[in-house]
């Protein structure tokens, strides 16, 4: 079931910005059912290709995480490790295109500990099912609005298009170059304003997510996110699935960085579509 684009960017980071301003000169582009319905083709849709969900280990490089802290103090780096290298986390997606991260609980932990491990099950969840947002948009679903809904399509300067709708309360533009890759996703709201700048490698059967820059302002600038994320991918049961994540960026003043492996997956498909 596909989501709502306006559900999709209320989770996490899903970014994207204010519309192009209405001096900027356009014109109206012909048969734009006809070239929204070839945009929304030419991408990758792992649904099309038959899989209806799946299931895989996610591991983050902890040692990647504590290279600063080995440079300080390497005992206190092994003893954190010993420690990580027992959690467990597993990322699932089901029929309704929704991921659950679960893990395993570690007893025998003082309070300060259960406090420590809590935020980081919560930021891996975060984290994972974040990212997962917005791949899902382009992998999974697709990032247009319906070919016979209301929205508006124009051939815009640089040999691009343009399409522009309301979804609920938000304001969605995408830009797009004349072979349909997004190069930039923008939605404004009262509570934020965010962008996204995708990535894509073209394949035989359409074009695959490869990463995305993204920005997200709300009214509060400590909540400023600049993101920068690389996929990797792998073939499983002849299908395209992730294998490795390379996340970046700043929160506020804050930077954070981290890698994080998919791997064990076992997927559920049906006979594709085409």
């Amino acid at each position: 079931m596909r989501r709502p684009l306006s559900a999709i960017i209320s989770a996490y980071i899903l970014l994207i910005t204010p519309i192009y301003p209405a001096t900027q000169q356009s014109t109206p582009a012909p048969n734009k059912q006809q070239l929204l319905t070839q945009a929304t083709q030419s991408y990758y849709n792992l649904h099309t290709q038959g899989l209806t969900g799946f299931q895989c280990t996610i591991s983050p490089d902890w040692e990647g995480v504590l290279k600063e802290e080995r440079k300080q103090d390497p005992a206190a780096a092994d003893t954190a490790m010993k420690l990580l290298n027992q959690l467990h986390f597993i990322a699932t997606v089901g029929a309704d295109s929704k991921m659950l991260v679960t893990h395993n609980d570690l007893a025998g932990q003082d309070q300060q500990m259960m406090n420590a491990l809590q935020q980081i099950y919560t930021g891996m969840t975060q984290l994972t099912t974040g990212f997962f947002d917005t791949w899902s948009l382009f992998m999974l679903n697709h990032p247009f609005p319906d070919a016979g809904g209301d929205y508006n399509l124009e051939s815009i300067p640089g040999d691009k298009y343009r399409v522009t709708y309301k979804e609920g309360d938000a304001d969605v533009a995408t830009t797009m170059d004349h072979d349909f890759a997004i190069s930039e996703l923008k939605v404004t709201t009262t509570e934020f304003t965010s962008s996204i700048y995708p990535q894509f490698t073209k394949t035989p059967k359409g074009l695959v997510l490869s990463g995305y820059e993204s920005h997200y302002q709300t009214k509060n600038a400590a909540e400023t996110t600049r993101l920068k994320v690389l996929v990797d991918y792998q073939e499983v049961e002849g299908l395209t699935l992730m294998q490795k994540l390379n996340v970046s960026g700043t929160y506020g003043v804050n930077d954070f960085g981290i890698e994080v492996a998919f791997s064990a997956c076992q997927l559920t498909k049906k006979t594709p579509t085409n």
